[in-house]
């Protein structure tokens, strides 16, 4: 009985350790909540428990330590990602105490003081990068500190103007006390200050509501279109505007034009690539408004409307937001589907019945009515759109793992699907599905799916990742961009690990995004930049690996025992050191530029599983580059890499200093003996102390190997033979020209052939064209 009790409570006492409290549930969050909805659980939760408030508990101060604990870590990205992948034994105690908390007072007067404003956005240092820094939206933002009595001033101001441009351009705040080092690289040196992007263009006039929307206005490019009985059939039937409906503003006169600029400003932007705003001074174009039958206010026409004449909608307010919901909900609205419909476009699409893309808004009637989501069929006129209401549909919602709404997600033919991250406005959402749609061969992956990773022998990459992390949604569209670059056979796929985390942790994924290439189901980390190209790279170098992995019996055979006449580049490498990680990328890179040389060849040895080859070899660190050169046999004349730069462009050209060089060396004898020969000759300029003649070496021995039998190939130190190089009239390094060769005995002329630009395979097939002229009797030369 006592040795179960004990057993009992040990595993009371494991079972906290591993778990402790959920940090999610204590704030009353989803774990894939974004910082806005953190930041707002954490202030209710803060006024509710907070120890001033409940003077007569004993255990306040405890449990407002653990509410503060719980956001201190969520709050902070770095945490956050250990938190979701170790739990509490994973946190740095010091960076995530709870015990340094303000006053009740200040989380009702100070913190997250515009959450509750939908028009503002308040931005952390990860938002920052992404929507502004990463965008070219128009951003006015607010920079302020809790604490400052001018910010508390300005703040009903700030709301107003929010109000006010509403959809016309993008309004920010950020909390200076939470994020320090962004309002520092933004240079804010007082509270609050005001700036403008793209640009950065600080606010230095008075702070009331006309002249900062004075200000905004004047960062906004109006895009309005004045009709006249002159211009308007050729403005209306242009086609990049004929697709779209109209609104018009029917002025009685100039003066009503001005007076009412602000609105037609702010309209313009508001409907920019969605409707065409224009207006009409009636005073002045009577013909056209007596044949619209319109003398003055506002209408609305659809796609063709105004050109054929037909009575347009009349919009009855005069305010910019209003209008523009007036004008939105006369738009095509998104077709609603009930089970069956849904279930018949996801069946058509598996079996590509269905050749284009649908993009669904899953709703609930618990969303926020915004007049944006109408903005997408006129954004998006080549997809297939729906709505669903989840609130009808749980089981349909339930199966996509939707965890809130709104949500859009894109089905593409053959059945994959892809979740909308974004903001969730039209552009963005319209931008995502149009690159979404292209993107036929990524799609989310799911438990059920996942499987098939492994076992239906095709290759797949995936990429795991969590929707709040801040370089996952930097990495997903150039991961879905690299989808549609790969031209062989692989597919993408994306698993959500805050929605999945069980299949995370059996896959060992103990960082966001881990991207993994399985190819016939044996993984390949990728470890290099969040960039389509270098993944792309990376899928060619594993399905043809220009790098050659070693093992005992490949070492002993190609690199201990190699021949005379044979180059061997060896990476010694840790498969757990982190400079090993990060340099691979540009080895294979390396590799990949030297591969069309016979001789030369580059592989690399992992010494963690071969060590004692590596201890053979005399490495100590990692990682450890050696060539093995040409003109000696085995391994006894290793050559170690001792560079400062670890990238492909300072290892091709260490190496190709060890290869035996196709160049010829020139005096000022020789090179005025070329002059006079009938041979023809290529010759680069050069000086030994310059950095473009270094970096441009090994292109030129490239140039000497393709050209070989073709001319002669040399070079000239213009430090040692300055006489000659000044005859040659050469002004800069390196310099490279054709001597096609003499005639008649003459002296060919010193300044040669110059070439436009000094790349390789321009020089390679200029050169060439320019010999095989001359041979056939051409005299362009």
């Amino acid at each position: 009985m006592e040795w179960n009790f004990q057993l009992l409570f040990f595993v009371c006492l494991f079972s906290t350790f591993m778990c402790g409290e959920d940090f999610y549930e204590m704030l009353d969050v989803a774990k894939n909540a974004d910082q806005k909805e953190i930041r707002k659980a954490f202030k209710k939760k803060a006024l509710e428990l907070h120890p001033d408030k409940n003077i007569e508990d004993p255990e306040a101060h405890e449990k407002f330590v653990k509410v503060n604990r719980a956001y201190e870590v969520l709050k902070d990205e770095d945490l956050r990602k250990k938190y979701d992948m170790h739990g509490e034994a994973g946190l740095d105690e010091s960076r995530s105490s709870g015990h340094q908390y303000h006053s009740w007072s200040y989380y009702h007067d100070n913190f997250g003081i515009y959450d509750d404003d939908p028009e503002i956005i308040t931005l952390n240092k990860a938002d920052f990068e992404q929507s502004v820094s990463g965008s070219q939206d128009i951003w006015f933002i607010n920079f302020y500190h809790p604490m400052c009595s001018h910010c508390h001033t300005l703040a009903p101001v700030w709301r107003e103007v929010a109000r006010e441009m509403e959809g016309v351009v993008r309004i920010g705040a950020v909390n200076c006390d939470d994020d320090y080092h962004l309002c520092s690289m933004q240079g804010i040196r007082s509270y609050p200050t005001l700036i403008s992007y793209p640009g950065s263009v600080f606010y230095h006039r008075e702070k009331s509501k006309e002249e900062v929307i004075d200000f905004i206005l004047q960062q906004v490019q109006s895009s309005t279109l004045r009709l006249s009985s002159a211009n308007f059939k050729m403005t209306v039937t242009k086609e990049d505007l004929s697709k779209r409906p109209w609104l018009v503003i029917f002025y009685e006169d100039i003066e009503a034009n001005e007076e009412f600029w602000i609105t037609q400003t702010k309209l313009s932007a508001i409907f920019e690539g969605l409707v065409n705003v224009g207006y009409v001074v009636c005073s002045q174009e009577k013909q056209l408004c007596s044949k619209l039958s319109t003398p003055s206010g506002i209408k609305f026409y659809n796609t063709d409307s105004l050109l054929t004449g037909r009575e347009g909608s009349k919009i009855s307010s005069l305010n910019a937001q209003e209008i523009a919901r007036e004008v939105l909900a006369l738009l095509p609205e998104m077709t609603l589907l009930d089970k069956t419909a849904y279930k018949n476009m996801r069946q058509k699409l598996e079996s590509q019945e269905e050749s284009i893309s649908w993009l669904l808004h899953f709703s609930s009637s618990s969303d926020d009515d915004t007049f944006e989501i109408r903005k997408l069929p006129g954004l998006l006129p080549t997809l297939n759109l729906g709505r669903v209401d989840c609130t009808l549909m749980k089981s349909q919602c339930d199966e996509l793992y939707i965890a809130k709404t709104p949500t859009f997600i894109l089905f593409k033919p053959g059945g994959g699907y892809e979740l909308h991250h974004g903001r969730l406005l039209a552009h963005d959402i319209a931008v995502f599905a149009r690159e979404g749609a292209s993107a036929t061969r990524f799609q989310i992956l799911t438990p059920q799916e996942f499987p098939k990773v492994l076992t239906d022998g095709s290759t797949w990459f995936v990429d795991f990742y969590a929707p709040w992390c801040p370089p996952c949604m930097k990495l997903l569209p150039e991961f879905r961009k690299a989808s549609r670059l790969v031209h062989t056979p692989v597919n993408f796929g994306s698993i959500d690990c805050t929605l999945h985390q069980d299949l995370c942790t059996r896959f060992n994924i103990r960082q966001y995004p881990t991207t993994i290439l399985y190819n016939q189901s044996v993984p390949h980390e990728y470890r290099g930049y969040h960039t389509a190209a270098q993944i792309v790279e990376f899928v060619k170098d594993t399905l043809n690996p220009a790098v050659i992995a070693l093992d005992h019996e490949k070492f002993q055979k190609y690199v201990a025992n190699k021949p005379v006449g044979e180059t061997w580049v060896v990476d010694y490498f840790a498969n757990w050191c982190g400079h090993c990680i990060n340099m691979a990328p540009e080895y294979r890179r390396f590799a990949r530029m030297v591969a069309n040389i016979p001789e030369l060849n580059v592989a690399s040895i992992d010494c963690a599983e071969h060590s004692h080859i590596c201890r053979s070899q005399g490495i100590s660190g990692y990682p450890t580059i050696m060539l093995y050169p040409s003109g000696s046999s085995g391994t006894w004349s290793g050559i170690k890499y001792n560079g400062w730069s670890r990238d492909a462009d300072s290892f091709r050209q260490w190496a190709y200093s060890s290869l035996p060089s196709f160049t010829i060396d020139l005096d000022d004898g020789a090179y005025e003996n070329l002059l006079h020969s009938k041979t023809p000759w290529l010759v680069d300029f050069y000086a030994p102390w310059c950095g473009h003649c270094q970096v441009f070496a090994p292109n030129y021995e490239d140039v000497a190997r393709a050209l070989k039998g073709e001319v002669k190939v040399g070079k000239l130190n213009c430090e040692l033979y300055w006489r000659a190089c000044n005859g040659a009239h050469v002004q800069v390094y390196p310099t490279v020209r054709l001597y096609p060769g003499a005639t008649d005995g003459s002296r060919q002329n010193v300044d040669g052939i110059g070439l436009p630009n000094l790349d390789r395979d321009d020089i390679i097939n200029r050169i060439s064209k320019l010999l095989s002229k001359k041979k056939i009797g051409h005299d362009e030369l």
